[in-house]
């Protein structure tokens, strides 16, 4: 990478720790609800770009062995299952689903109780 510091991340947290620390305490309460929702986009943003690839990673290494192909992706997936050339009770594809959506919230919302439940 050519870019020095900050990174793209650290650029993101800094800007929503201003937004929480100095921005959300001068402004009406209607507003302070609106930059919450910008912190959590931002924060997503950074997730995403912190662990995107390796949980995308994990997700297609399987599918890749699911489909028995070097090439995979979640639209191939998609097609199989439309097909009906993989059966819905493949335990092997309900593992995929589990981490593909494991991995998805993972992103999206870390703190969401069900995804803690899925964890244990």
């Amino acid at each position: 990478m050519i870019f020095d510091r900050p990174s793209s991340v650290e650029l993101l947290k800094a800007v929503s720790f201003f937004l929480d620390e100095k921005i959300k305490k001068e402004v009406p309460p209607h507003l302070a609800f609106k930059l919450r929702i910008v912190e959590n986009v931002l924060k997503i943003v950074c997730r995403e770009i912190e662990q995107g690839d390796a949980l995308s990673e994990e997700v297609i290494n399987d599918l890749k062995k699911l489909i028995n192909s070097d090439i995979a992706s979640l639209e191939d997936l998609a097609n199989l299952i439309k097909e009906q050339k993989i059966d819905l009770e493949d335990q092997d594809l309900q593992n995929i689903l589990v981490k593909l959506s494991k991995n998805k919230i993972a992103v999206d919302n870390p703190n969401y109780s069900t995804y803690k439940k899925l964890l244990d």
